[in-house]
């Protein structure tokens, strides 16, 4: 796995989409038979995936900072520290989450949102 290099442009406009709050280039980046997991839930097809991120993303003003990434044959890793206006009770604070990301025809075919094991959430010592 290599943790430098671009992220392909679908991914990349996940985030900034989600960041920008703009729920239509986010859904674009889709493709029509895509498969969300979120929290153990699956969301299948952009109609499901709208109503999921509408409510999730967008109506809790979600914002990702990614603080990692890493591609390896069959997908795209991304780690980032999550904020918005969502109950946070019960979560970590600060909240990471992992991204794995499949893609097909430069779309996304599949999305699954995990919470980041907290062996990687705690710096580094030497």
């Amino acid at each position: 796995m290599n943790s430098k290099f671009q992220l392909p442009k679908p991914v990349e406009a996940h985030f900034y989409s989600t960041n920008d709050n703009d729920p239509i280039t986010f859904l674009a980046t889709f493709d029509d038979s895509a498969v969300v997991i979120d929290a153990g839930k699956e969301y299948h097809g952009k109609a499901a995936i709208k109503e999921w991120s509408d409510r999730t993303y967008f109506g809790d003003l979600l914002r990702l900072e990614i603080t990692n990434a890493v591609q390896d044959a069959k997908e795209i890793v991304v780690t980032a520290k999550s904020d918005g206006d969502y109950d946070k009770t019960g979560l970590p604070d600060p909240l990471y989450l992992d991204f794995y990301f499949t893609l097909e025809n430069d779309k996304i075919k599949a999305l699954n949102i995990v919470l980041t094991p907290l062996c990687r959430m705690l710096p580094y010592k030497e």
